[in-house]
């Protein structure tokens, strides 16, 4: 059996998709219709994302969390979607700077090694152009330049720490990403989390098979 857990911020959640509850939600329902066609479970997701969530909170209910979960001779995959809350500008600086931010990362990923998880780092996802370098309706601040430059530090770190990486920011990007985006420009909308279920789900027989 395999045991899937996805730490994010409101974008794991769901936040903004109305129909389904976001791509870590529709993978779940697609995991437990294929239990429901076979004499046992094989796969089982849970969707741990938090809104608002930046790397400093992931790591101090990491642990608590997966040992909750990990069962002795089951596999497991962690999934870590962060970024979006850490870029946000507080003082003229993000407020989890890229060194802390990785370092973060770093942390969880040696955590979940201990148990022989494979680990899936998420890149952070495109926001709107009408959004970019403006005070958004929640009041925060965010930079493309951020975002790209945390992207690279995520794709870096899973690289140095053999782990896997998805960018999740050039498909979203190619494919008219307002299209994708609901109102606040933050968010995917359902058309936008389908996208990114699909390409996690990819990903995640990649990895698996």
């Amino acid at each position: 059996m395999l045991k899937i857990l996805c730490f994010g911020d409101s974008i794991t959640y769901g936040e903004k998709d109305l129909k389904f509850g976001g791509w870590a939600d529709r993978l779940k329902a697609e995991y437990f219709g294929q239990f429901a066609e076979t004499p046992r479970q094989e796969i089982s997701l849970y969707n741990l994302g938090i809104a608002g969530e930046t790397t400093d909170g992931l790591v101090r209910r990491f642990e608590t969390e997966v040992c909750a979960r990990s069962i002795k001779g089951q596999n497991l995959l962690v999934v870590l979607a962060y970024g979006s809350n850490d870029i946000v500008i507080h003082k003229d600086k993000n407020i989890v700077p890229e060194y802390y931010f990785i370092r973060n990362l770093r942390y969880c990923i040696e955590s979940a090694k201990k148990l022989r998880a494979k680990i899936l780092l998420l890149s952070l996802l495109p926001i709107s152009d009408l959004t970019e370098g403006l005070i958004n309706q929640y009041g925060q601040l965010r930079f493309d330049r951020d975002i790209q430059t945390y992207n690279l530090a995520i794709k870096n770190l899973a690289h140095d720490m053999n782990c896997e990486y998805l960018d999740l920011y050039a498909p979203l990007v190619e494919n008219n990403k307002e299209e994708y985006l609901s109102r606040d420009g933050l968010h995917p909308n359902s058309k936008g989390h389908q996208l990114l279920y699909q390409d996690v789900k990819n990903k995640i027989l990649l990895i698996t098979s």
